[in-house]
C-alpha cells in the first residue's frame, strides 16, 4: 500500500450505517403505497431489505417489490426518498463508529479521498450534506448523478481526474470489489457492513472496523 495515492469509498455499509433508519423508511413507504392502492401484500422484511442494500438503485427497488407490483416502482421510489431524507435530517442516521476520525486521518495523510455509490442522487447528496462529508472527500459521485453511470465507470472517472498512480476501493459488497478490480485497484472488503465474507472473497484485504484503515495506511 506504500504507493497508493487515492482511496475510494462506497457509502452504505462502508461509511454509513444505513439500517439505523432505512428499514423503517422503506417499509413505511411500501406499506403506504400498498394501502393507497388497496393491495394486500407483505411488506419486505428487514432481512430482505438489508440483503439488497448496495445494489444499483433501480435494481434495488425492483427486487424488493413483489413481481406483480413492479409497476409501482416509481411511486415507491418517491416515497422512500422522502422518508429517508426526513429521517436523515431528523438525526436518525448514523455513520459507523470511527468514520469521521478515519477520514480526517487519511485526509491529513494527503490521500485523495472520494465517495461512490449505487444509490440515487437525492439520497446520496442528502447524506453528504447531513454528515458534512465534503469536508473530507474531494470527489463524490453516485450512479444517479449521470446517464449510464456504473460504479466501475465512476471509479475510472475518479482515477483519471486525480491522475492517480495507484488507487484502493473500499466497500462492503460484491459491487465494490468488482468496480475496484475493473480499474486495477487494490480492494478492501468491509466485514462490518452488509455483505458477508463469501461475497467479499475476492477482496485483497478484509477489515472488521473502519478504523483498521489507519493501520493499513500508516
Amino acid at each position: 500500500m506504500n504507493n497508493v495515492d487515492t482511496i475510494i469509498f462506497d457509502m452504505d455499509g462502508t461509511l454509513l450505517k444505513s439500517d439505523t433508519y432505512c428499514i423503517d423508511a422503506i417499509q413505511k413507504a411500501i406499506s403506504d403505497v400498498f394501502k393507497k392502492h388497496k393491495i394486500n401484500a407483505k411488506v419486505p422484511s428487514q432481512k430482505i431489505i438489508l440483503r439488497e442494500v448496495g445494489k444499483p438503485s433501480r435494481q434495488f427497488y425492483s427486487d424488493i417489490l413483489p413481481e406483480n407490483h413492479k409497476n409501482l416502482i416509481a411511486e415507491v421510489f418517491s416515497e422512500i426518498q422522502k422518508n429517508e431524507s426526513d429521517a436523515l435530517r431528523n438525526g436518525k442516521g448514523k455513520l459507523f463508529d470511527g468514520t469521521i476520525q478515519t477520514l480526517k486521518y487519511l485526509k491529513e495523510k494527503n490521500y485523495n479521498l472520494a465517495l461512490v455509490s449505487n444509490c440515487s442522487s437525492h439520497y446520496f447528496h442528502t447524506v453528504i450534506d447531513v454528515f458534512n462529508l465534503d469536508k473530507y472527500l474531494s470527489k463524490t459521485v453516485c450512479i444517479g448523478d449521470g446517464e449510464n453511470f456504473t460504479k466501475g465507470k465512476i471509479v475510472a472517472k475518479f482515477i483519471k481526474e486525480f491522475d492517480s498512480k495507484s488507487a484502493v476501493m473500499v466497500g462492503d459488497r460484491f459491487y465494490d470489489i468488482e468496480a475496484g478490480k475493473q480499474n486495477g485497484c487494490k480492494t478492501i472488503g468491509c466485514l462490518y457492513g452488509y455483505g458477508d465474507k463469501l461475497e467479499l472473497k475476492n477482496a485483497d484485504f478484509l477489515i472488521k472496523d473502519i478504523s483498521n484503515l489507519k493501520e493499513i495506511f500508516r
